[in-house]
């Protein structure tokens, strides 16, 4: 899948679902944001979140700090 393809399914996650998918409240989260580890929030309506795209980049950054490479499924 090209780049192109994968901006076309990208979503937003929802603040709830970003804290359970880096194991973290969703106050860590806003602070994540605030302090620059995460980009700033997309805001949908009343509902703010994270393209999910940017959390799997978060994630593979953390991963390979670390030394290793997340599988899919981690994500």
């Amino acid at each position: 899948m090209n780049t192109d393809e994968r901006k076309k399914l990208d979503r937003i996650m929802r603040l709830p679902e970003i804290a359970l998918v880096l194991g973290k409240c969703r106050r860590s989260v806003r602070r994540m944001v605030d302090h620059g580890e995460l980009p700033p929030f997309v805001r949908s309506g009343r509902n703010v979140g994270l393209m999910e795209s940017d959390i799997e980049a978060y994630l593979k950054r953390i991963c390979e700090e670390r030394g290793s490479v997340p599988q899919r499924s981690e994500i």
